[in-house]
């Protein structure tokens, strides 16, 4: 899959930096949608949703913009990635943007080659071409809980799960390792291929706890393995 088949949408109200962030993918050969607000950019995904979002937190008078966003993708059937960047780096702030289910937070300002590269490994990840090395695997060793690799959804007791696609990966592996198993936190990192950074595993592993509890309340089959990972039990 060339860089060309995928389209990146970037929020940015300040034009200067949403000007070089679209030159930056634009380089790299992506299609790239600009929007300096929250309602046009919303108003885009209800014609077609881009492969990736890039959106800064405050949006012009909106301090949560990129937050409302976010919240937004959450009504569509198809689970979107997306990278924040912002100044604002408090505890609370970098932990509301992953429970929405943001993949990535990163600080401003912005180093260009880092963001290039996380934003490849990502799509390389939810691209048509992460299915070949998984296309084998779909089954899952946790009874009760099933797969669907090309599109990135999980069944428990065959109701769906509200996960992103990062999350689909983390979760796959305990699918894929079976019950008292340990997944150790390096297996998380590279199920997503450095996506999900150290420290941002428990908000991730919280988001896939609260989405089996949706549909079943009772749910406390992973935990945690003290300097280890964690695993699924009984």
């Amino acid at each position: 899959m060339l860089n060309e088949d995928y389209t990146i949408t970037i929020i940015e109200d300040d034009l200067i930096q949403l000007e070089n962030l679209e030159t930056a993918m634009k380089d790299q050969g992506f299609k790239v949608n600009t929007f300096s607000d929250r309602l046009s950019a919303e108003a885009s995904f209800d014609q077609v949703l881009p492969d990736l979002i890039i959106s800064d937190i405050i949006l012009g008078n909106e301090i949560d913009g990129g937050f409302e966003i976010a919240k937004h993708l959450l009504t569509f059937d198809s689970a979107v990635p997306v990278i924040f960047l912002s100044e604002r780096q408090s505890e609370f702030d970098i932990f509301t943007g992953h429970a929405l289910g943001a993949v990535d937070y990163l600080p401003k300002p912005i180093s260009l080659a880092v963001l290039t590269a996380k934003v490849k490994n990502l799509l390389r990840i939810t691209g048509p071409n992460s299915q070949q090395h998984t296309e084998s695997n779909d089954g899952s060793l946790i009874k009760g809980l099933k797969l669907a690799n090309n599109e990135f959804k999980a069944y428990w007791n065959d109701q769906p799960l509200d996960l992103t696609a990062t999350e689909f990966e983390m979760l796959k592996q305990f699918a894929l390792t079976g019950e008292k198993g340990v997944v150790t936190y390096n297996t998380l990192q590279e199920s997503t291929q450095g996506v999900v950074e150290r420290n941002t595993i428990n908000t991730h592993i919280c988001r896939i706890r609260n989405a089996f509890k949706k549909s079943d309340s009772d749910f406390d089959h992973i935990h945690n393995e003290y300097g280890r990972g964690y695993s699924w039990q009984k």
